[in-house]
């Protein structure tokens, strides 16, 4: 998940490969989904495992903010985590996760229960809840369902999203979605069935014993075919859910209001407590932190923490920041992205001088220190299973090298030093620190780069998530960050570093790696019966995804969060790796 902010916590309970395994020697028991580490930063609590402000009182208006639009309101194109999070005021899905501290459980949602699978993982069932409603009064159906899945097909009109339900559900002669779709209701794809009103039967092609996790994302969630609008549906995406939209601005304001077709009776997870939604979008990072500070606002979305100034401000007050703040640890990472298709980085050489030029301390400085993080050396964080700690392109206390850094440039046939273009999100401060740190960085090795901006909202759509954009305007380095799909290793790693989803819109493999050792890891890891072979697969892809040099982990991502002092409720929830929003109500 294009999961750009969130904390890092250990013992969070996955499942990979069929397997129940506990992240750093966890423990493997069932119940909340998450065993739990109390930790503190400056003095600040964590809502790794607790919940703060509890109240079940309802009514008034949650104000929100953002520094951007969501990438889509669309169930199907969206990738942000912020967004998936939000996307549940407005659609339920067939599962969804506990509304619990930490809880990785999958409980039902549109579903009666969390089904298992009769066949190893090829064949799931789900009976879906009667007298669910869309906002407009009409009935869900599990043709709903089918359809709002067969939308995704449609790469050329509906892109950006998660493709795992192409990969898994895909048909011989291929499905091309329900635009091209002639067959009686264009509910034409043969490897989902629906016998009945109730009842949704999935054919996967190959054996995927996490599918149920998928069943939880946005993607997971009705569309009626008569409400569709293509491309267009983000601007009204019609609700299954306790809210609806009532009045949207894109890049500006969204109001969500109660969706008074929503009945609570079958909702046993979301309590829906605010009477309405505000989202302010589009602002710098000093004006979100001073109306949270100010009481004129209650939740962050993005949740990447205050900037610089407030975090100077809050850890010099102690009762402002003990009455608002938490500092939190996140299953994101920060890392930077290198172009193999882009020269002369297609040379693995000087790949490798950029990853050992970075200063990962100033990294981590250039976000705001110690709070915000620490180096990284990894690609999986150590918030999921198999996660193996190792450190294969040492620099000294992680601060660069740059005697090495030139003999890869020697290496790589340019001793003397090229230009390249870093991109960031001008709308993400402390990503632009970032990128202005690497940049000079890359000065003291002779690499010129400039820092190139781009607004949030079309950063991964129409920037470096398409291939011959990113070939075209030579955009060789690109500063991200990434959080689990869901969590297992297989959820953070697939999008990313798999050479055969490398899409040519909507894609994910920022770098283009293709890599035969990283897909053949992934296949072993997934096809893995017992937790040491697991192991031994997800290290060998780790391992060879940093020493390719496509990929540079950067920082263990934690962020320094602020809330009004109306907020009640927030706490963590591995599935999104962020508060969960939908928990959220406001004291008026």
């Amino acid at each position: 998940m294009r999961k750009h902010s969130v904390w890092i916590r250990t013992g969070v309970l996955v499942a990979a490969g069929g397997l129940i395994l506990a992240a750093c020697g966890g423990s493997s028991g069932g119940g909340t989904g998450a065993t739990t580490t109390s930790s503190t930063a400056a003095g600040l609590p964590t809502t790794t495992d607790q919940l703060f402000y509890p109240s079940a009182k309802k009514g008034g208006t949650l104000n929100a903010l953002s520094a951007g639009d969501c990438d889509s309101w669309d169930p199907a194109r969206t990738y942000y985590a912020s967004c998936w999070d939000q996307q549940r005021w407005i659609a339920r899905t067939l599962l969804t996760y506990e509304s619990k501290p930490n809880s990785a459980q999958l409980v039902p949602d549109l579903a009666t229960e969390v089904p298992t699978s009769p066949d190893g993982g090829k064949t799931w069932t789900y009976k879906l809840k009667s007298g669910v409603k869309f906002e407009d009064g009409s009935t869900i159906t599990s043709k709903d369902i089918k359809y709002g899945i067969e939308r995704f097909f449609a790469q050329d009109v509906i892109n950006g999203g998660p493709t795992f339900v192409i990969d898994y559900l895909q048909t011989t002669p291929e499905y091309k979605g329900p635009y091209t779709d002639t067959s009686p209701g264009k509910l034409g794809l043969t490897s989902v069935e629906t016998p009945d009103d109730n009842t949704i039967i999935f054919h996967l092609n190959k054996a995927f014993t996490d599918w149920n996790y998928i069943m939880a994302q946005p993607g997971a969630s009705p569309v009626p075919q008569a409400k569709d609008t293509g491309d267009k549906y983000t601007s009204h995406p019609v609700s299954s859910g306790p809210y609806k939209f009532d009045k949207y601005v894109p890049n500006q304001s969204l109001t969500l209001v109660r969706n008074d077709q929503w009945d609570p009776s079958t909702d046993q997870i979301n309590k829906a407590l605010p009477d309405k939604i505000v989202i302010t979008m589009g602002l710098e990072s000093a004006e979100i932190d001073n109306r949270l500070m100010s009481g004129t606002a209650d939740v962050f979305l993005d949740q990447t923490g205050v900037d610089t100034a407030a975090r100077t401000q809050l850890l010099a007050d102690p009762t402002l920041r003990k009455a608002r703040t938490t500092v939190d640890l996140t299953g994101f990472l920060r890392y930077l992205s290198i172009a193999t298709t882009v020269k002369p980085f297609d040379n693995v050489h000087c790949r490798l001088a950029v990853a050992y030029a970075v200063n990962k301390q100033g990294q981590v400085a250039a976000r705001g220190g110690p709070t915000a993080g620490q180096p990284a050396t990894t690609m999986l964080p150590p918030t999921v299973a198999y996660y193996a700690p190792f450190n294969i392109l040492p620099t000294p206390n992680d601060a660069g090298d740059i005697a090495k850094a030139k003999d890869e440039l020697k290496a790589c046939g340019q001793p003397n030093g090229f230009s390249t273009k870093i991109t960031v999100r001008s709308n993400r401060p402390l990503e632009v620190n970032q990128g202005t740190a690497l940049q000079a960085d890359l000065k003291k090795i002779g690499i010129n780069a400039s820092v190139e901006k781009f607004d949030s909202s079309q950063y991964f759509s129409a920037v470096i998530g398409i291939p011959k954009n990113v070939q075209a305007k030579g955009y060789g380095l690109s500063i991200t960050g990434w959080g689990p799909d869901w969590p297992s290793a297989y959820g953070f790693f697939s999008s990313i570093v798999d050479g055969r989803k490398i899409l040519p819109a909507g894609n994910s493999n920022y770098a283009e790696l293709n890599d035969p050792v990283v897909n053949k890891g992934i296949d072993d890891g997934l096809a893995a019966k017992d937790k040491a072979t697991a192991q031994t697969a997800w290290t060998t892809v780790d391992k060879a995804v940093v020493a390719s040099g496509a990929y540079v982990p950067l920082i263990y991502d934690k962020s320094m969060n602020l809330y009004s002092s109306r907020i009640t409720n927030v706490f963590f929830s591995p599935g999104y790796n962020m508060a969960n929003f939908a928990s959220m109500g406001v004291v008026r």
